[in-house]
């Protein structure tokens, strides 16, 4: 074997061995729940709403439907110019233990969703709160009691999953991948290192995390990442709670048009640079070393059809495409999902550039940049 191909060998098996570590150590680590909390203590649920009319109705009989002993409905109609607001009212003549108010139309002074989030804690009267959207709807009448089960010994913090409906179609399966393929990684990182995300659409935690909390309040103009923020600051692997059971999860609506997903993804990109130094290095590691494993691998097997190179670059390959199948068919049992990890080995590839090239169309437009 000559020096070069020695050097480049060696080079490959680096990266192939960090990513082997990577889906050894943090794509494993789901388990099925072994603990139960016995206690259910009264729960306040703080939804954001901007133009939602076609959807908050849906929502609250939803939210009124869980099989809970005690809970209320906070909902907070921020600079809405449809009929949200009259459908709150409507809403509260049949359900009393809603709560509603509204943040009123200011020109002068612009703002994201966590100021509404805020306003919602505020009013919120139990100390056990839940976040969800107005998009979405609790996947069971059960959604509030697997909170509650996740809350045992020492944890005040409770991430869910938030999946998307499927329709069909490409992009539809992209977005579904994505959140699927997201939600198995910070769990991962929540069970194996430290949590550093989660979906505002389900999430739940104690008031007194929130009142400790310091970034949160400090990037209240950021208009995204309400929930990464938060998370990120106030997330340990001891106060943290994983649920990903069928019944722990909600449905939201996905986006129907490219335009509308690149939009959004720009928004949600922009909170990454918040994320700590740690948990930012190991993911932008992850991405780099995922990119030169596979397309190096590749130029290894085509240029240089050397047999130990052959040998050796073909098993690193399969073994980490096995390490992947094996997490996702693993977590696509655990969380009730269908369909989505049989093309692991295409989106595995195609994924990170797809998410390069939406982000970059998201500049043109960042400083249009909508309250979610």
């Amino acid at each position: 074997m000559e020096s070069v191909e020695l050097y480049a060998l060696v080079a490959f098996g680096v990266v192939a061995i960090l990513q082997i570590f990577y889906q050894s150590f943090f794509m494993l680590r789901m388990r099925s729940r072994k603990e139960f909390s016995d206690k259910r203590p009264p729960l306040s649920i703080v939804v954001c709403a901007r133009n939602e009319g076609g959807n908050i109705s849906r929502l609250i009989d939803s939210l009124m439907q869980q099989k809970y002993p005690e809970f209320q409905v906070v909902v907070v109609d921020d600079c809405s110019t449809d009929d949200t607001l009259m459908q709150l009212a409507e809403a509260h003549q049949r359900y009393p233990q809603l709560y509603y108010t509204s943040i009123p139309i200011d020109n002068h002074f612009k703002h994201g969703k966590k100021l509404a989030v805020t306003v919602g804690i505020k009013a919120a009267k139990y100390q056990h709160l839940v976040m969800t959207d107005a998009d979405c709807v609790p996947s069971s009448d059960r959604w509030l009691e697997s909170i509650a089960q996740a809350y045992t010994e020492g944890k005040q913090l409770v991430i869910g999953y938030g999946k998307y409906r499927k329709i069909g179609g490409l992009l539809n399966y992209i977005i579904r991948y994505e959140a699927f393929w997201n939600a198995v990684q910070y769990f991962g990182f929540a069970v194996a290192f430290r949590p550093f995300m989660g979906v505002g659409r389900n999430m739940s935690y104690k008031r007194e995390l929130y009142d400790a909390s310091s970034k949160y309040r400090c990037n209240i103009k950021v208009l995204s990442g309400d929930d990464d923020l938060f998370i990120s600051e106030m997330g340990t692997r001891a106060n943290t709670s994983i649920m990903f059971s069928a019944d722990s999860q909600t449905v939201s609506e996905p986006k129907h048009t490219w335009s509308q997903w690149v939009a959004q993804k720009a928004r949600h990109l922009q909170t990454a640079s918040y994320y700590p130094k740690s948990v930012s290095s190991i993911l932008m590691l992850e991405q780099i070393t995922r990119q030169l494993t596979i397309w190096g691998g590749v130029a290894l097997l085509i240029c240089m059809p050397n047999v130990i190179i052959l040998s050796s670059v073909a098993s690193a390959l399969f073994v980490r495409e096995v390490l992947i199948y094996i997490s996702l068919y693993r977590a696509q049992k655990l969380m009730g999902e269908r369909g989505l990890w049989g093309a692991a080995i295409i989106m595995d590839t195609l994924l990170p550039w797809i998410q390069l090239l939406a982000w970059i169309c998201g500049q043109s437009t960042k400083k249009n940049t909508k309250w979610r």
